[in-house]
């Protein structure tokens, strides 16, 4: 019993995968019934997707009813064979002489089923002609009606396909609209500390030629500002795309010591107060995945802090059997409400504090496409003087 119910688990999904149940009528599934009707000299002419409680109509010829219940229907019999079901005279076969087809209108005498078979043997319903009389089909009517059963299962397939490019279509428009504008504002941003520089050098050069040395320790210091942001830059960009990278080695991290690494090399000074809870997991995972996360999520409560002498937090919990939540917090200035959706975004900047200077706005849109590729989430809990908390789950 087990394995016919896991079999029809798997045909229900495998059927709910065409997306066509309960879809408008087609021409090219009208013309197939229409002409299963014509070479089987049939009234009657369906073409029936079985569900779990209903037989429903993609197509349907001498009839107006859309569906019928399982419980009633001919061809949840013929979904549980590989041949054609023919019931020559109804009223001579016990399993359907008391069905309510046969004993009311339209008083099916007559029933002739072939099964729509996908590649992977899985039958989703049937093709299948109906009279009110007894009768036999001839073997080229039959072979014909598994022919045309075959073309709507080669349809289905199509169909299928047809919406699958759409969709990637669609998809492909959208990362092209993105690449536009992630173009543009790596021009726009790698531009200005470019720009920087070279006016500077200018400067640089005419106080050299008057032998005028009085700005040249504050515009050097200028020039390595511009050079450290557009670093940051290239550097946030580099990280950005290591998301991209399949299949990454797994290995076992230990997420304490990886949090300890990351807090020394990310201090934000001896006023700054870290405190790491000892209950972060060892897991399986790919490592530079998480630090990155990690890194982009410390760094940032480091670098926006309004005081600088503020506290971290960072901890974790086990939420479900497959997932943990960590939880990374400041006491910092806080995101308001209106912003959180847009510090996920690529190249998004929100200055928290005007003494403080930009990132490069791809640390969070990172933690965000390395969280979603991993199956997980990232949210935020924060108002203005609140501080910040990112949570974040890990499959572990």
């Amino acid at each position: 019993m087990a394995i016919i119910e896991k079999q029809e688990v798997e045909r229900l999904r495998a059927l709910k995968a065409y997306n066509i149940l309960d879809t408008p009528s087609e021409k090219e599934f009208d013309d197939i019934t229409a002409l299963a009707a014509h070479i089987c000299n049939s009234p009657i002419s369906l073409i029936t997707l079985v569900t779990e409680e209903r037989q429903w109509f993609k197509s349907k010829v001498g009839t107006e009813v859309c569906e019928l219940p399982r419980s009633i229907s001919f061809c949840q019999h013929t979904i549980l064979q590989n041949n054609i079901l023919e019931i020559e005279d109804t009223l001579q076969d016990e399993r359907f002489r008391e069905n309510i087809l046969v004993t009311n209108p339209p008083h099916i005498r007559f029933y002739a089923g072939a099964q729509l078979i996908t590649q992977k043997g899985y039958n989703l319903g049937s093709l299948c002609v109906l009279d009110t009389v007894p009768r036999q089909l001839t073997e080229i009517q039959r072979k014909a009606l598994n022919t045309l059963a075959r073309q709507v299962v080669a349809s289905f397939e199509l169909r299928l396909k047809k919406e699958q490019l759409e969709k990637e279509k669609l998809q492909l428009k959208a990362a092209n609209v993105k690449l536009e504008q992630f173009v543009r504002m790596v021009s726009h941003d790698l531009k200005e500390p470019i720009m920087n520089i070279s006016t500077i050098t200018e400067w640089l050069q005419d106080d050299l030629a008057a032998k005028d040395l009085n700005n040249m320790a504050s515009n050097l210091l200028l020039i390595k500002d511009s050079a450290a942001a557009m670093e940051e830059l290239v550097m946030g960009l580099l990280q950005y795309s290591m998301t991209q990278v399949k299949d990454l080695p797994k290995e076992e991290v230990d997420v304490q010591s990886l949090v300890k690494g990351l807090v020394a090399e990310h201090s934000g000074g001896p006023e700054m107060k870290t405190h790491i809870s000892p209950d972060l997991p060892v897991l399986t995972t790919e490592k530079v995945l998480l630090q990155q996360v990690f890194a982009n999520l410390i760094s940032n409560a480091f670098k926006y802090h309004h005081t600088g002498k503020g506290n971290l937090w960072i901890s974790a919990e086990k939420k479900s059997k497959n997932y943990y939540t960590f939880c990374v917090k400041d006491d910092g200035p806080g995101i308001p409400l209106q912003h959180q959706e847009r510090v996920f975004a690529m190249f998004e900047r929100l200055l928290r504090d005007a003494s403080k200077k930009h990132g490069s706005g791809i640390g969070l849109a990172t933690v965000k496409k390395i969280v979603e590729d991993k199956g997980g989430s990232v949210w935020i809990e924060s108002d203005t003087g609140q501080g910040t908390t990112f949570y974040f789950t890990w499959p572990g």
